[in-house]
């Protein structure tokens, strides 16, 4: 199989990212050397609650909602979203 030189061209650069991603592979992942973690994971931990806490935030959030206190407050202090706030009624 005869390749043109454009074909030649695009093969090796598949090549040389194969290549590098192996070299990046035998060395560890990126995240692991660094010690950082996703910004995605390092944000959202997720808290599991049991139902009476469950019950118990959300009697909370109603009671500050109905004294004024605003939706991001609330959001920011339990660790839920606005979305969820405006939810419980």
């Amino acid at each position: 199989m005869s390749l043109t030189k454009r074909q030649f061209a695009k093969l090796s650069k598949i090549v040389a990212m194969a290549q590098s991603l192996l070299d990046g592979a035998n060395e560890g992942s990126p995240k692991a050397a660094s010690g950082k973690q996703s910004k995605r994971s390092a944000a959202a931990v997720r808290k599991r609650r049991s139902s009476a806490d469950a019950e118990k935030m959300r009697s909370d959030i109603l009671a500050k909602r109905a004294k004024g206190v605003s939706a991001a407050v609330l959001a920011a202090k339990y660790g839920v979203s606005t979305a969820y706030i405006y939810m419980i009624k």
